[in-house]
């Protein structure tokens, strides 16, 4: 978590990774083996589910949704809520695939 930046309010599950110049801000949730990969920035009150994966430089915007066990591709911009066990991707993120189910 070198350089990483957690603000009050957040609560990190069990073997989370939160990489260098991640930005966790207020009130954020994540549950268990979530990896937040390097430059994310996640904005008031995101929830990410289990064994989800946040990929470097994607933004989550305030009060989003993240399902367990899916994956944010790099770069992408999330502006609305993400379900259980899907690939997405893009600037606004959208889902291309299903995976692990």
């Amino acid at each position: 978590m070198q350089g990483a930046i957690i603000q009050s309010g957040a609560k990190v599950g069990k073997h989370c990774i939160i990489n260098t110049g991640a930005t966790v801000d207020h009130d954020c949730e994540f549950q268990d083996y979530v990896h937040i990969s390097p430059n994310a920035t996640l904005c008031g009150n995101v929830f990410v589910g289990e064994g989800t994966h946040i990929g470097a430089a994607t933004v989550a915007l305030p009060g989003v949704k993240i399902g367990k066990w899916s994956a944010i591709g790099a770069g992408s911009v999330v502006a609305k809520d993400i379900p259980d066990h899907v690939l997405a991707v893009g600037n606004r993120c959208k889902i291309i695939k299903t995976i692990g189910v």
